[in-house]
Formats: C-alpha cells, structure tokens, sequence
C-alpha cells in the first residue's frame, strides 16, 4: 500500500492481518528528497520496527553508502501524475459509484487550488524576499520554527490529538506568548504542498494580537529550509519529518503529536510551556545511531516520480536489511529469494 490511513488501506490492513498475509506499507521518505519509506504493518506512528532505545544501540550497520544518485525535483513529474488520476478517476466514475476519496475535493477544486498556489509562490517570492535575510542575521538563534503541515496531513487526524492545523496554530501561539523570552520570535511557515489550499495569515494575525505578540510572530512561505534550521533556536512540530531534518541540524525539538523518533535524548520530553525556556538538547551520538538504523531498516533510494537506474545487487544490498525488519514471526519472504 502506499501510506496507511485512507478507508481503503486500514480495510485491506484488517482483512490482510485476518488471512495471515504480510501487510507492507510504502510512504514518502523519513530522509528527503532521495529517498521513498518502505515498512512493515505501517509507517510513521503505525510502524512495525522496534525503535526501542536498546534496539537502536544495538543496531550494527552493514555499511549502505549514500542515495545512488540526487532525485532534484519532481514537481513536473508530480503534476503529470496528479492530472493522469484525476482525470482517469472523472472518466471512469461510472465504474465505480460508491468509491470513496480520502480528500474532499473534486478536480476542478484541485486544480484550482494548484493554479492559486501557482499565482501566491510568485507574489511571496516577491513580498517576503526580505524576512530570510534578517532572520539569519539579526534573529539568529533568537526564534523558534514551526513548519506547518498539510490540512489535511493523516498525520494530524490518526496520529495527534490535534483537532486541525488552525488547532495547532492556536496551542503553539498561546503557549509561545505566556512562556518564551521577549525578544525572541515564533516563525510559522507554511507547507509548500499546501500554499494554494490554506491561508492562515489572518488567524495569526488575530491570535498574536490577542496574546499580546503581534510583533513577535512572523507567518512565511517558501523561506529555504535549511537555512532556517540553522539559525533556529527550536523547532516545534506536530509529528513532521522536518523533527527529523532539524535533529539532524542538532536543533532541539518538541512534538506535539506521535512520532517514531520523539525519544528521550532527541526530542524534549517535557510540555511545551518549558520548551521555549529550557529545551532538551538532541544527542547527537544517539541521533547519528538512530539515522543509520532508520536508514538502513526503512529507506529504499529513490522516488515515487522519477525512474533511476540502479544495478540489482545495489537494490538487493538495500532490500535485504529491509526485508530483515520483519518480525520475525510474521516473515513471509526469505532473503533467498532475492
């Protein structure tokens, strides 16, 4: 399956665990871009691995080098694909009259969303091509990042308590307005994916006036990633993969939601009223064990929308440590047959 939330998948997930068949669940990758996520039983907080704190130290490695080659970008790719479904789903809708979507939009909602997004990337390139500049500079290490993620992200529904984004935006700014320090700000920035589809600038406009931080609390989009790790303070998420790029960057880290990698030692353990005082640091020993388990036991090179060429022994050299990941007692599949 690729991902594991939608109506369809959790049904296929019961009758599959029923029949005694091996349920195997693709998603897009932990480490990004150059990588998709391949596991057992489910993915993000459904995953089957063991990552217990003994099960990572005891890991050892066999030796994966870096992706076989950079993936770049795939929006074109991604565009063709999207187009292709929508318009394959519209044609033969006849088909199948009761399917369900696991979105609330029909195409034309969609690519009008997509043509938005299209129109405020040009227009934010523009207006806010000065706010990276002055963060990395004048608020370096002085503000703390909270990259949104899409409205509707499973990962939010399934795996927090959250009841939605606008919810989060609300918890994250009172919290940030009763416990950090003046003089340090609160970056909201908004998912790229999402930029034709929400628009959140008058909620937090709102909600920073009324908490007392209007000019504390900066809202952008499209700010290089990157970049914003390394100057940030902190990095406040729901359950995003970004917690594992801004560990990755040691910049300590809160979730809010459920996460396979919110353990004691990389994320902070504690509420977040005392994240923006006192955050745990991320071990960086730990997280370095922890990626090299992550990556040789849940990440296979390559992407959902691009080919690359890769030899059969270099698959099979990532497949098997992968297939390994299985629970034993539910192993279906023997290496040698790879």
């Amino acid at each position: 399956m690729y991902g594991d939330c939608r109506l369809y998948h959790r049904l296929a997930r019961q009758v599959c665990k029923e029949l005694g068949v091996f349920f195997g669940v693709f998603e897009e990758g932990y480490l990004r871009p150059d990588f998709v996520t391949l596991e057992w039983g489910g993915v993000n907080a459904y995953s089957g691995t063991d990552w217990s704190r003994p099960a990572i130290d005891s890991y050892r490695s066999v030796g994966r080098c870096g992706p076989s080659r950079k993936i770049g970008l795939t929006f074109w790719q991604r565009a063709w694909f999207v187009t292709a479904y929508y318009l394959s789903a519209r044609f033969h809708r006849a088909r199948f009259p009761h399917y369900q979507h696991h979105r609330n939009r029909d195409w034309k909602a969609e690519t009008g969303c997509w043509l938005l997004s299209f129109w405020r990337k040009g227009l934010y390139k523009v207006t806010q091509r000065r706010i990276l500049p002055r963060l990395v500079s004048e608020f370096s290490g002085r503000f703390f990042l909270f990259p949104l993620q899409t409205c509707d992200d499973f990962q939010i529904r399934t795996h927090s308590d959250l009841l939605s984004i606008e919810h989060s935006i609300d918890v994250v700014i009172t919290s940030f307005a009763a416990n950090a320090p003046q003089g340090e700000l609160l970056v909201i920035k908004h998912h790229p994916m999402d930029r034709g589809f929400r628009h959140y600038g008058k909620l937090i406009d709102t909600l920073a006036r009324q908490r007392g931080v209007g000019d504390r609390v900066v809202y952008c989009h499209d700010l290089h990633l990157p970049s914003l790790l390394k100057h940030a303070r902190g990095v406040v998420t729901i359950n995003s993969t970004v917690g594992i790029s801004a560990l990755l960057h040691g910049v300590p880290t809160k979730v809010l939601g459920r996460a396979l990698y919110d353990m004691p030692g990389l994320t902070h353990q504690g509420d977040l009223h005392g994240f923006w005082r006192h955050p745990d640091p991320v071990d960086q020993a730990l997280f370095r064990r922890f990626r090299t388990y992550l990556y040789e036991r849940t990440q296979l090179d390559g992407s959902f929308f691009k080919y690359i060429d890769i030899t059969v022994e270099a698959a099979c050299h990532q497949l098997l440590p992968v297939i390994a990941a299985k629970p034993a007692a539910e192993a279906i599949v023997s290496e040698a047959a790879y």
